[in-house]
C-alpha cells in the first residue's frame, strides 16, 4: 500500500495561509514529510486523550449534584446536613481538576521540549554520562505513562476519602496534574501535523471533550445511582489505566525536535519572550482566555443541580449535561470547518458572542420568570450555549497558530492554557458563593447567570481587540 507524504516548508506554507507571527519574517526550516498514516494516528489519539481528560472534566456537575444529595456515601457529615452546604468548595474540587489539566502545560512542555532535544544542562565531560542516562529513562512516553498512573492513583485515594479537603487533594490536585501530565505531550505537538485544514482537524480533535462526556456523564450518574460514589471512583482508576495507557504509548514527536542548526539540535522555544508578551494581541488573547474559561465553566458546573431545582431527577440533569457535550462535539467540528473558510477569528468573535446573548436571553430568563416556560427556556439555553460554547474550544488552538506563528505556537499555547486554568479555578467557586438558598428556588441563580454572562460579553470584547489588533499589524483582511 502506498503511504500519501507531503513535505512542508514551513515558511511556504505559512505564506499560503497567513498562518505568521507579526515579526517573523525569515524563512523557516523544511520540515520533514507526513504520512496520511500518521495524521491519522496523531488525530485519533489526540482525541482519545481529550475524551479522557477534558470529558471527565466536563462532566463533574454530576459528581457536584451527588456530593450535595442526601445519598451521597462518601463525605462524613454529608453536605446536604448542614444548615449552609459547601457548594462553592465542592465546585473547587472539579475546577481544581480542571485547572490544572490546563494550567500544567507551563511546566510540562518544557521538560517536554528538554525530552526530545536532551538538553538538560550544559555539555560538559562531567555531564555526558548522566545526560546518557537521562536520555534513556527520560522519553515523552514516560511522562504521558506518568500522567496516566497519577490519574488512577487520585481516584483510588479519592474513594477512600471522607472530607471535601481530601477530594481537593485527590480527585482535584492529583488527578489534575495527571491529566495534564496527558494532555500536553500529547496535544502540543497535534497542530504541527496539519497545515490547509488545521482548524478542521483541530474541531475534530476537541470534539473529543464532548464525546467522553456525552457518554461520561450518564455512565457516572448510573454507578453513582448503584454503587455509589467510593466504587464509581474505583471504576474512574480502573477504566483510566486500562484506556489511558495505549494513549500515553502513542504520544507523538514534536516536528521541531528534529530541527537542526549549525550548533546542533535546537530546542522549541517553550517561553514567551518580553517582546511577544507585550504585544496587543497577546494581552488581548490572554485576557480573553481568562474570562472565556471562567464563564464557559459555569453553566457545566450547575446543569445537573439547576435541573433539579426545575422538578426534574438527577438523572435527567445528567442526561441533559450529556447533551450539552453531544451539541458541544458537533459544534466543534463545525466551527472548525467554518473558520478554515469564514476567517478563524472572525467566526470566533461570532461564536463568544452567540454565548454571551444566550445567557442573558435564555438562561437569565428562565431563572427570574416563575412562569411554566422556565423548563423551554432551560433547554433552549443549553442547545444554544453548547453549540456556541465549542466554538472557542475548537478554533482557538489553529488561532493561535496563525496569529503568532507556529514556531510560537507550544510557547503561547502553554502560556494561554495556563491562564485558561486560572481562569477555571476562579469562575465556578464564584459562582458558587453567589448561589442563593434553596428557598429561592431558580431565583437562587439570578447572580450566577449574571455573573457568566457579563464573563463571556468580556472574552468576546477582548477578541475583538485580537482582530483589530492583528489586522493592524499584518494588513487588514476581511477573511482572518
Amino acid at each position: 500500500m502506498v503511504v500519501q507524504t507531503q513535505t512542508i516548508p514551513l515558511s511556504d506554507r505559512e505564506a499560503e495561509s497567513g498562518v505568521g507571527s507579526e515579526t517573523d519574517s525569515a524563512p523557516g526550516p523544511a520540515l520533514s514529510p507526513v504520512s496520511r498514516r500518521k495524521q491519522a494516528t496523531v488525530l485519533i489519539a489526540a482525541f482519545m486523550t481529550i475524551a479522557l481528560t477534558i470529558g471527565y472534566n466536563q462532566c463533574f456537575g454530576v459528581f457536584q449534584e451527588y456530593y450535595l444529595s442526601s445519598a451521597q456515601d462518601v463525605l462524613i457529615p454529608s453536605p446536604s446536613s448542614q444548615p449552609s452546604p459547601p457548594t462553592a468548595f465542592l465546585a473547587f474540587v472539579g475546577t481544581l481538576c480542571y485547572g490544572l489539566t490546563w494550567g500544567g502545560g507551563i511546566l510540562v512542555n518544557p521538560i517536554i521540549s528538554r525530552i526530545e532535544t536532551g538538553k538538560w544542562t550544559s555539555d560538559t565531560a562531567s555531564t555526558r554520562l548522566w545526560r546518557r542516562k537521562m536520555a534513556r529513562l527520560m522519553t515523552p512516553k514516560t511522562i504521558t505513562i506518568s500522567g496516566v498512573v497519577m490519574v488512577c492513583a487520585g481516584f483510588t485515594l479519592a474513594s477512600f476519602s471522607s472530607a471535601i479537603w481530601q477530594l481537593l487533594l485527590t480527585q482535584g490536585l492529583l488527578v489534575g496534574l495527571g491529566m495534564s501530565f496527558l494532555y500536553f505531550p500529547l496535544l502540543a505537538p497535534a497542530p504541527e501535523y496539519f497545515t490547509n485544514h488545521r482548524a478542521t482537524a483541530m474541531g475534530l480533535i476537541l470534539a473529543g471533550g464532548g464525546a467522553g462526556g456525552l457518554i461520561l456523564s450518564p455512565v457516572s450518574r448510573a454507578l453513582l445511582s448503584s454503587v455509589g460514589g467510593r466504587w464509581t471512583l474505583r471504576f474512574y482508576a480502573g477504566f483510566n489505566l486500562v484506556v489511558g495507557l495505549p494513549i500515553a504509548w502513542a504520544v507523538p514527536r514534536s516536528r521541531f525536535a528534529t530541527i537542526s542548526t549549525a550548533d546542533g539540535q535546537e530546542r522549541r522555544n517553550t517561553h514567551v519572550s518580553r517582546a511577544l508578551g507585550s504585544r496587543p494581541t497577546f494581552v488581548f488573547s490572554a485576557v480573553a482566555a481568562f474570562l472565556q474559561a471562567a464563564g464557559a465553566q459555569l453553566p457545566l458546573s450547575f446543569i445537573p443541580s439547576y435541573t433539579v431545582t426545575l422538578g426534574q431527577t438527577a438523572s435527567e440533569g445528567a442526561n441533559l449535561l450529556a447533551a450539552s457535550n453531544a451539541i458541544n462535539a458537533v459544534s466543534r467540528i463545525m466551527t472548525g470547518y467554518a473558520g478554515d473558510r469564514l476567517g478563524r477569528q472572525n467566526t470566533l468573535v461570532l461564536m463568544l458572542l452567540l454565548a454571551a446573548s444566550s445567557v442573558f436571553a435564555f438562561w437569565l430568563t428562565s431563572v427570574t420568570t416563575t412562569s411554566s416556560s422556565s423548563l423551554s427556556l432551560w433547554l433552549a439555553f443549553i442547545v444554544l450555549y453548547s453549540f456556541s460554547a465549542g466554538g472557542y474550544y475548537a478554533l482557538f488552538p489553529a488561532l493561535i497558530a496563525e496569529v503568532f506563528g507556529i514556531q510560537h505556537y507550544a510557547a503561547v499555547n502553554a502560556f494561554i492554557l495556563f491562564v485558561r486554568g486560572l481562569g477555571t479555578m476562579f469562575g465556578s467557586p464564584v459562582g458558587g458563593q453567589l448561589l442563593g438558598n434553596s428557598e429561592q428556588g431558580t431565583g437562587a441563580y439570578a447572580n450566577i447567570a449574571y455573573w457568566d454572562g457579563a464573563l463571556l460579553m468580556g472574552a468576546t470584547i477582548c477578541c475583538v481587540g485580537v482582530r483589530w489588533a492583528d489586522g493592524k499589524g499584518k494588513g487588514w483582511k476581511w477573511v482572518a
